[in-house]
């Protein structure tokens, strides 16, 4: 027994551990699903048109306004419906989606975008499957925060 109580096997047998990752699902609305972008190659299963090992998944969201010092909090919000919520997160995701694209097309980097998380998220954020490059320039873009993610199944 390690010294978790429960987990059966010694400290180095991660198979027992990590048994219940498989059930993991996705968040309702996140997408949960990539799609391939037109004309990447990427066909997202085994054989042909897959993507390359040096391939990367990314997570990008909008980068916030550093607000200045001093300034008062802002007034409670008014209480709206989870609906509208909802609703007006979907419509954020829609413009920020939309901006992320018209990036990509500016900077002539659409080729290099193997798949991209399906609409629809209430969440501003995308999961992008691409070129370490593609990273690169996200990071010195002053509008989007840009990580990578790593996926569980390439670790135990």
């Amino acid at each position: 027994m390690s010294r978790k109580t429960g987990v059966p096997g010694n400290p180095g047998d991660i198979s027992a551990r990590m048994a219940s990752v498989a059930a993991v699902r996705p968040l309702p609305g996140s997408g949960g699903s990539v799609r391939a972008l037109p004309g990447s190659g990427y066909s997202g299963g085994s054989g042909a048109g897959r993507a390359s090992e040096q391939d990367i998944d990314v997570t990008v969201m909008p980068r916030e306004a550093a607000e200045p010092p001093g300034r008062p909090a802002p007034a409670r919000a008014p209480l709206r419906s989870r609906a509208e919520v909802f609703r007006d997160g979907q419509a954020e995701h829609a413009r920020f989606r939309e901006s992320f694209m018209r990036w990509l097309e500016a900077h002539q980097l659409v080729g290099a975008v193997r798949a991209m998380s399906e609409p629809g998220g209430s969440l501003p954020m995308l999961h992008v499957r691409c070129a370490p490059r593609v990273l690169d320039q996200l990071r010195r873009a002053p509008e989007f925060e840009a990580g990578t993610m790593m996926p569980l199944e390439r670790n135990y």
